[in-house]
């Protein structure tokens, strides 16, 4: 364990900067294609970071504390989900082309499609992170890769 990572686990404000560091674009890339806005992808990824930050001293390594961050970045992710059944959200007046086609996905295909493509993350690993099954994420995950392949092609 790094001296960096033990000083984060003992309260070091800079020490867990420098480990979040490493962390933060692909966390803010995820909830941006993720969710309706940027703000609410900005208070996503601040309030994971914060409920990891407390819960730091729970993780043995600097592996299993990413585990921990992208799985509270997770939980806000579908915690807004739930908020969009209820609601319909209230989209960016100009959002990338991208991003506009990623809303025509369902939230489990776009979540999974997002995992996938930011992080790298097989079915299996997705899994643990979300709380899906592997075979829901499976299925989510071709969906998703049916779709935005159909879509790409009609530019």
């Amino acid at each position: 364990m790094s001296d960096t990572y033990k000083n984060a686990q003992n309260g070091d404000i800079q020490a867990f900067a420098e480990i979040y560091s490493k962390m933060y674009i692909k966390l803010y890339y995820l909830a941006y294609h993720s969710l309706a806005n940027r703000d609410e992808a900005v208070n996503a990824v601040k309030t994971a970071s914060a409920e990891a930050f407390s819960a730091i001293r729970d993780c043995s390594a600097e592996e299993e504390f990413n585990g921990l961050l992208l799985k509270k970045l997770c939980e806000q992710i579908i915690r807004y989900y739930r908020e969009y059944r209820k609601r319909l959200p209230e989209y960016e007046t100009n959002p990338t082309y991208i991003k506009s086609v990623m809303r025509k996905l369902t939230d489990a295909e776009r979540f999974t499609a997002s995992v996938w493509a930011i992080f790298g993350f097989n079915p299996k690993e997705i899994s643990m992170f979300s709380g899906l099954s592997e075979k829901v994420v499976e299925a989510k995950l071709k969906s998703a890769i049916l779709k935005l392949e159909k879509q790409f092609q009609t530019v």
